[in-house]
């Protein structure tokens, strides 16, 4: 994720902490900011799901990449979904 509006680290969290529990709350996933943790205009997050039917996970995955895109505050650059 790249947040273009943001010129500290205490900006950056406070947008990253917003979708992180958002994401929770809403998809039911886990997910954490697993690198460039002290990059003010950058986060790598991973997300994880647990569940029996393939083209579900896919279908929240496919959700959660689509919110993290958030003109504004931050730019999706980057997807992978392995499943």
């Amino acid at each position: 994720l790249h947040f273009p509006g943001c010129h500290s680290l205490k900006e950056k969290r406070s947008i990253l902490k917003r979708f992180l529990e958002h994401t929770r709350r809403t998809y039911g996933v886990a997910v954490a900011e697993i690198d460039a943790q002290d990059k003010w205009q950058l986060a790598v997050v991973e997300v994880a799901a647990v569940g029996n039917a393939r083209a579900h996970l896919h279908k929240i995955m496919t959700k959660v990449i689509d919110d993290a895109d958030r003109p504004g505050e931050m730019i999706l650059t980057n997807s992978e979904i392995h499943v």
